[in-house]
């Protein structure tokens, strides 16, 4: 059996994803790999002070379109909706059901153009 050990975002505008990440889920980040052979600013991206991922400044001044998108799963889809929204990013694709009574999701972009989504069991809030 395979098990995921480690995820990364990549874009150019790093400082851009910490902020709007941190203010919308609450992570932290910590710069490490400094004088490494990486040779790029790199940062482990934290939750409740426990390593989630990497967060990468990219070589390419151009968003990667192409890729994994990472979702987050929530409980109420539209405040965070709005949430991103307020933190000046762009709803990709509203609530979107998948089929059955406990499936939807949707997609947004970030202000550092990184594209992720959310997941929730709940219904809309009516």
């Amino acid at each position: 059996m395979y098990a995921i050990v480690w995820w990364e975002v990549e874009t150019p505008a790093p400082e851009s994803f910490q902020q709007f990440h941190g203010a919308l889920w609450g992570w932290t980040f910590e710069p490490a790999f400094a004088g490494t052979d990486l040779g790029v600013d790199y940062w482990i991206i934290k939750s409740d002070g426990k390593s989630l991922g990497g967060l990468q400044r990219s070589q390419s001044r151009e968003s990667p379109r192409a890729g994994t998108r990472l979702y987050v799963e929530v409980e109420d889809l539209e405040a965070v909706l709005q949430q991103v929204r307020s933190l000046g990013g762009m709803v990709e694709r509203p609530r979107t059901e998948l089929g059955g009574d406990d499936r939807w999701f949707a997609t947004a972009l970030d202000t550092s153009g990184v594209s992720f989504g959310m997941w929730t069991a709940n219904s809309p809030v009516r």
